[in-house]
């Protein structure tokens, strides 16, 4: 389907952005954190994060992109594969959304090392996250809702009768014509003709 493809997309857009400003924001964290362990820390999660989405990223868009093709071919599996991966996003954002209005329910105590980090990313990150987030709970939601209400004939790669049901009986073609799996049928002898026996035997 077209929505898991631009999902597919949108997702490796973020976070290839994600590891694109990941580098600012660990220079802007040391300049105001400082060298320490605890920063260290921190600096470390950060290029984890990145790097776990850029990964989860790539292989959701692949996953999405076969998805996307069995659902046009009407594989039962697909559809179920979909049906999971549809709930788990729906989970996932809103584990997502949970995070983060923890996070902004309390303002960081100036100084410390998450006062930093907040101010190490770009304006409006934040709110990004956030947007993202909700996106990818109402996308998933469509997608569950499309692929459930889908026609289930569509679904089971189905055979086609002519060759689901083996035929048992022998082929004929109308009764014109003896079928495959009978013996050739003999030609009856001609009837002997008078003239013909006639100049056949010699002349007495």
């Amino acid at each position: 389907m077209a929505l898991l493809w631009a999902m597919a997309a949108a997702g490796l857009t973020y976070a290839i952005g994600m590891v694109a400003v990941t580098p600012g924001v660990v220079d802007r964290f040391r300049d105001t954190a400082g060298a320490s362990d605890a920063a260290d820390g921190f600096v470390a999660v950060l290029w984890l994060i990145a790097a776990l989405a850029l990964v989860l990223s790539l292989l959701v868009t692949a996953l999405f992109v076969v998805l996307g093709i069995a659902l046009r071919r009407g594989s039962r599996l697909g559809r179920g594969v979909t049906l999971g991966v549809s709930v788990l996003g729906v989970l996932t954002g809103c584990g997502t959304l949970a995070v983060l209005a923890a996070q902004r329910a309390g303002d960081p105590v100036p100084g410390t090392l998450s006062d930093a980090l907040n101010a190490a990313y770009p304006d409006g990150w934040i709110v990004l996250n956030v947007i993202v987030a909700a996106a990818q709970v109402v996308a998933y939601l469509v997608v569950g809702v499309l692929v459930l209400v889908s026609p289930r004939d569509f679904f089971g790669n189905s055979v086609s009768p002519e060759w689901a049901n083996p035929q048992t009986k022998p082929f004929v073609t109308g009764g014109s014509e003896p079928d495959q799996f009978s013996d050739p049928a003999v030609s009856p002898k001609s009837t002997s003709n008078l003239e013909d026996e006639f100049w056949s035997r010699p002349h007495e």
